[in-house]
């Protein structure tokens, strides 16, 4: 599978924000990671804030009753179903990132396989995507 991959860097209200995306023909996937700094952690806050948004092109399961989230999406070019996690990409991305700043292509990779299980995995052929399986199993409960 081919992916459009790119990484931006910018500075809204002067935090660093690293912006990472991977697209591919099923959708995309967006992460984003601010460091807001040791000056706000310091004062018992969070020193990053991220989150891990996928585009759907077509509506994922749980979401196939639903009008697209957008009619025109910024990074598919086309309507979208939305959906993304702060917490996953808090609690596992922003760990994975620390480890090597820098290293842009190892931050990609690990998008083009969250994009491959999102997407792409064997799940997809037993009845939909992990986190729709996520979603239905909360029905259940």
């Amino acid at each position: 599978m081919k992916f459009r991959n790119e990484y931006k860097y910018c500075t809204p209200f002067g935090s660093p924000k690293h912006i990472w995306t991977c697209v591919g023909r099923h959708g995309a996937v967006h992460l984003h990671i601010s460091d807001l700094g040791d000056d706000y952690a310091k004062k018992g806050h969070e020193r990053f804030s991220a989150g891990l948004e996928f585009h759907h092109r077509k509506p994922p399961h749980y979401l196939k009753d639903d009008a697209p989230s957008q009619d025109w999406c910024w990074l598919i070019g086309a309507p979208c179903w939305h959906d993304g996690t702060s917490l996953y990409a808090h609690e596992t991305l922003v760990p994975f990132w620390t480890i090597a700043p820098h290293d842009h292509e190892r931050m990609l990779a690990r998008l083009e396989s969250e994009y491959k299980d999102r997407f792409e995995g064997d799940h997809i052929m037993d009845g939909g995507t992990s986190d729709e399986k996520l979603h239905n199993a909360g029905e259940a409960a």
